[in-house]
């Protein structure tokens, strides 16, 4: 009967492990930055493919961090990536928008002849984004984004936000929901395994 239930534990410890090996090996998100706290960046073009960064930093309220900031820690991450803004606010209040990105010297641009499609339109999720001024966005839910630098978009941990080279009708291919952490579904393997044999 003992080494039944020990048997048991060690199948929903490996189980749980297996859980965690998909996320792990199609290597999806691309972690940078360092620090805390998080937000999700994700790139998404024909030429680009489909890019999640988590970016990692130390949230604080006072200093209002903004998708343009982790634009800026995604762009120096990635040497063979650059993009080509337009600042739509003012010197002292900007608000920008990305008009290119240049990957393997491959340039896609927003169209700036009607229908102006496609465009790098923009996404968020979670923190809080809109014109005149940001108001909390749902989490986990996509919602169109009015440019990625504060005061139109202030990110918090969890947020997420997505360019997506698209005619703006069509939602990122990606869910804004964090993947469970490896160390979260490898706890829960471990802690099935001691608890069945603590009751052994």
């Amino acid at each position: 009967m003992k080494l039944k239930i020990i048997r048991q534990g060690f199948f929903l410890a490996v189980l749980a492990s297996t859980c965690l090996l998909p996320s792990v090996s199609s290597a999806a998100t691309i972690v940078i930055g360092s620090g805390p706290d998080s937000s999700f960046f994700v790139l998404e073009s024909p030429h680009l493919g489909t890019r999640i960064y988590e970016v990692h930093y130390t949230y604080s309220a006072e200093t209002f961090q903004d998708g343009f900031t982790l634009l800026k820690q995604v762009l120096s991450s990635v040497p063979l990536i650059s993009a080509g803004l337009i600042n739509y606010g003012t010197v002292s209040q900007p608000n920008f928008i990305v008009d290119s990105f240049t990957f393997n010297s491959v340039t896609e641009t927003s169209t700036s002849s009607s229908p102006y499609v496609p465009y790098w339109a923009h996404w968020v999720s979670g923190g809080a984004a809109g014109y005149p001024s940001a108001s909390p966005t749902v989490s986990g839910t996509w919602s169109s984004g009015s440019g990625i630098s504060s005061p139109y978009r202030l990110v918090a941990p969890g947020s997420w936000d997505a360019l997506f080279y698209s005619d703006g009708s069509t939602l990122p291919s990606v869910a804004p929901v964090p993947e469970i952490s490896s160390v979260l579904l490898g706890a829960i393997g471990l802690l099935m395994l001691f608890k069945r044999r603590r009751n052994s």
